[in-house]
């Protein structure tokens, strides 16, 4: 298929190529509401002495740092699918797909979130040294899951919402990837220091994946401002 004739909008006689982007949008936001709830489940008072109960909310200050920037990560995830989906008119069997990985890393969450918590709350180096690295693995597998599913988008113009989308989807593709490699550095790094350093950088890591929404958004901005213009001076021509 000619790439120029495959940028142009679905029309109403087309066939469309999959099923409304806004099915998958409600499914998602339903599985991330869920998972976030979740997260809450890990936090505990546990048993104390009388008296002694603001002791024992400071013992729990790792459950909450851990519950925190899960929390953040998920609602993350949810404005970036929501930034995300809102580029796509249809999705395919492959994009669903990729968007069940992307949902499972959401799913799975809590999990290692609550072995952080309890590595770190028991302050044992060595478990902590393995739940960063559980925790790390799984945020990698995360944004592999996001790029491949851009990676898809990018492949497939027929889904598009605008026309000539494909230097935006490359461009998140390859820094969704980038985000994603960064997990094993942290990993490192706190292997190699003190296991605060990794869960410090997960903190900044997810702050970084906040800007993936205002990145698609605004890149998407300027290619409708650029049809626009190129629809002017073609009309203009034929004028």
């Amino acid at each position: 298929m000619d790439h120029a004739e495959s940028s142009l909008p679905v029309t109403p006689d087309d066939e469309p190529p999959g099923l409304p982007a806004h099915r998958v949008e409600l499914f998602s936001d339903g599985v991330l509401g869920i998972a976030m709830t979740l997260l809450v489940l890990d936090l505990a008072v546990g048993e104390f002495e009388t008296g002694n109960l603001s002791s024992a909310l400071s013992h729990q200050r790792a459950p909450y740092v851990a519950f925190l920037i899960s929390f953040v990560f998920i609602g993350v995830m949810w404005l970036n699918h929501y930034a995300t989906f809102h580029q796509v008119r249809w999705v395919n069997t492959p994009v669903l797909w990729a968007n069940l990985g992307v949902l499972l890393g959401a799913v799975v969450l809590p999990y290692p979130t609550a072995v952080l918590a309890a590595a770190f709350r028991d302050g044992n180096v060595a478990d902590e040294r393995t739940a960063i690295t559980l925790y790390g693995l799984l945020a990698f597998a995360m944004g592999l899951s996001w790029a491949i599913l851009f990676w898809i988008i990018s492949r497939n113009p027929r889904l598009w919402s605008t026309p000539n989308s494909e230097p935006m989807w490359r461009r998140v593709t390859l820094w969704a990837g980038g985000g994603a490699f960064a997990y094993p550095v942290a990993i490192v790094l706190g292997l190699l220091t003190t296991p605060w350093v990794s869960v410090v950088l997960f903190f900044f890591l997810v702050l970084y994946r906040s800007t993936q929404a205002s990145r698609i958004n605004k890149a998407s901005r300027q290619i409708r401002q650029q049809n626009a213009r190129s629809t002017a001076v073609e009309s203009g021509t034929a004028a």
